[in-house]
Order: structure tokens, then C-alpha cells, then sequence
């Protein structure tokens, strides 16, 4: 099994959630600012690496915890307001809303 790092993938599902939760959270839903935002949060978070089924299903059960959800949740709007100051997209091109 190749080398895994939970938290990131934890971090991606979460954003995912809530943008598709709260669509006007994020001032530009293009995906350049999406993966901005999931790099941002990930990178505010500890990482948890695993290189077996065994870690990430004991990795798994940790990252559920309350306290861990609310620090990924907290990462995550702290990076969306970071994203929505300074979006790193064309500022020329055509945004959908």
C-alpha cells in the first residue's frame, strides 16, 4: 500500500462538504481556489501518514474525534477567508456565479 496521508484526505472531503453546503462561502468556486483552499488548510493541520490498511482505519477513528473536526473545520474557513482575500486565479477571466 502506498504512503497515505489521512489528514489531507479528511481535509478534501470536508471542504467538498461544506462549499457544497455553503456555495457562497467561497467568493470564486473555480478549482484553482478550491485546491487553494484544501492546500491552505491541510497545511495548518498536523499530518497523519500511514503506510497500511491497519493505520488508516486506527487514523481513521482519530481524525473523527470532536476536537479534530473542529480544528479541520476551523482551518478550513480560516483558509477560505486567506483564499477570498487573495484569490491566485486570472483576475481576467469570466467568473460563473
Amino acid at each position: 500500500m502506498p504512503v497515505h496521508n489521512s489528514v489531507l484526505e479528511e481535509v478534501q472531503y470536508q471542504v467538498e462538504r461544506y462549499l457544497a453546503n455553503h456555495r457562497d462561502a467561497l467568493a470564486c468556486s473555480c478549482r484553482q481556489c478550491r485546491d487553494d483552499v484544501v492546500a491552505l488548510a491541510a497545511s495548518q493541520l498536523p499530518s497523519r501518514y500511514t503506510a497500511s490498511s491497519t493505520g488508516r482505519a486506527l487514523i481513521g477513528v482519530e481524525l473523527q474525534s470532536k476536537q479534530v473536526q473542529l480544528d479541520i473545520f476551523q482551518a478550513i474557513l480560516a483558509a477560505i477567508e486567506k483564499v477570498n482575500q487573495s484569490p491566485r486565479h486570472d483576475p481576467k477571466r469570466i467568473v460563473q456565479v
